[in-house]
């Protein structure tokens, strides 16, 4: 990975094709100026977008500027109208019949393709830890943001895709180490997420910022930064051999040749760690599961025994009071005779209390 290191720099204004910004002058402006400025507008070519960017950042053409609008102003015009003109031209001069950017998005496609076996143990870059429960690849958003450049229009849209993708792979960093991701890391992620990705018309995609997108947006900030870095990844992945990766042109000739597997023993050994982990897992589970069954089968047999005495005390209730019901019913039905068989017991009775009455009556009547 020390070639690697070794292209992590920034490239200069004239390998990108865009002239420094120079600083405003003050001066009041010439007539001569002026007729110089109208010359050079005159004398663009049809189609020449780059040097019509030019012209608007020359010295007259800033003075112009900076008597309406301020800096800021002049930077979001400046955006807008790229994205306005690149959305309408877009399928006329991106990947134009005119260069050779087919052929190469091509090349590069197949020339990924053929590495797919590299590893991030052979870029060095930091993976989360054995112990550590991963449900997916940590570069996966990452690899959907390189891959969604290809959707996009205008330049500066296709450089928000490569800066969100490089933001993805700082936080996939920052989660995989404890320590913070330098720009090595940040290099190397960068080459893996592409690696996997493989994004569709990638040399075309980046001719078309260069071309056309606004030169600030390619040489300062974050945007320029991580578009900086994304050439440097294409550029050691098409000068990608054995050294590189800590391995003997050998051992790199077969793997292009698929006829060894990348670390094979490790990866035997990384396979049977993580099926022993997962059996021990799956091992604790079970026990879990097992004294779970276990307590729930108590807890039912205690509810059925409980169901049970509950239905034995109440057909005992039952049984009670179906005894006490049928016992008044036939008291009552002693005790209760019917209205015909009353009025004779009546007269019994009265008759009785006359005869009671006349034999206590009988007596007083001899004595008198």
């Amino acid at each position: 990975m020390e070639t690697l290191r070794g292209r992590a720099s920034a490239p200069s204004a004239g390998e990108r094709g865009h002239v420094q910004l120079e600083p405003r002058d003050k001066t009041p402006e010439s007539p001569e100026s002026k007729r110089n400025a109208l010359k050079a507008y005159q004398s663009l070519e049809p189609g020449d977008f780059t040097g019509f960017l030019k012209i608007l950042r020359s010295p007259s053409s800033q003075r112009l500027q900076s008597r309406c609008f301020s800096e800021a102003q002049v930077t979001q015009i400046m955006e807008h109208v790229e994205k306005l003109i690149m959305t309408r031209l877009h399928k006329w001069v991106f990947c134009h019949d005119s260069c050779d950017d087919e052929l190469k998005d091509l090349a590069l496609q197949r020339r990924i393709r053929s590495l797919n076996w590299v590893t991030p143990q052979m870029l060095s870059v930091p993976f989360p830890d054995k112990k550590t429960a991963v449900t997916s690849d940590p570069f996966l958003p990452a690899i959907t943001a390189i891959i969604e450049m290809d959707a996009k229009r205008a330049p500066q849209d296709k450089l928000a895709c490569v800066s969100k993708c490089s933001q993805h792979v700082f936080e996939a960093l920052s989660n995989s180490n404890s320590e913070p991701a330098n720009a090595d890391d940040f290099l190397s992620g960068l080459i893996y997420v592409v690696l996997k990705a493989n994004p569709p018309r990638l040399h075309s995609n980046m001719q078309y910022v260069i071309r056309f997108g606004l030169p600030h947006s390619l040489m300062a900030g974050e945007s320029g930064y991580y578009f900086t870095n994304l050439s440097c990844a294409v550029a050691f992945i098409e000068k990608l051999d054995g050294p590189a990766l800590n391995l003997s042109p050998e051992e790199f000739e077969g793997y292009m040749l698929n006829q060894r597997a990348p670390s094979g023993r490790n990866k035997r050994q990384q396979t049977a760690g993580d099926t022993q982990h997962l059996l021990e897992e799956l091992t604790g589970r079970q026990e879990k599961l097992h004294q779970g069954m276990d307590t729930l089968n108590v807890q039912l047999q205690k509810w059925v025994q409980a169901v049970h005495s509950q239905l034995d005390e109440a057909t005992a209730q039952f049984s009670l009071v179906q005894k006490e019901m049928t016992a008044q019913a036939e008291l009552s039905h002693v005790f209760s005779p019917s209205s015909h068989d009353v009025s004779p017991q009546g007269d019994d009775k009265e008759q009785l209390l006359q005869e009671l009455t006349d034999q206590n009556a009988g007596p007083q009547d001899i004595d008198c």
